[in-house]
């Protein structure tokens, strides 16, 4: 085991392949910030998410070529990202409905002014 793995506060494993692995618990973090941290990763390794059981999604890492960060920072960073992806998810819920009502009054002024 290396020392990474030892002081490791994230949900990260280093795996024999030298791939990496974030174990997610999705009474947290939904499903929608998941895909979404998953897709602004793209462009530093190929990510594959799976569910585990109904509350784990598993996130594996494999690294591109060029990329200075290794798999462990990628996955620190992914873990920040989920954070900021899963309070955007969460505020577009508690939003929806003073979004729908200024909507809504905004199509009403146009109509009334036709």
């Amino acid at each position: 085991m290396n020392k990474e793995s030892i002081i490791c506060t994230f949900p990260i494993e280093i795996l024999p392949d030298k791939t990496v692995r974030i174990k997610i618990n999705i009474n947290v973090y939904s499903q929608k910030a998941i895909t979404a941290v998953a897709y602004k990763f793209t462009d530093r390794c190929y990510i594959f998410i799976d569910k585990k059981n109904n509350e784990t999604f598993h996130v594996h890492f494999q690294k591109q070529k060029n990329i200075s960060l290794s798999l462990y920072e990628i996955a620190q960073l992914f873990c920040n990202e989920l954070i900021d992806q899963q309070i955007r998810v969460d505020l577009e819920k508690e939003m929806k409905n003073t979004r729908e009502m200024i909507l809504e009054a905004s199509f009403h002024q146009f109509k009334k002014g036709k």
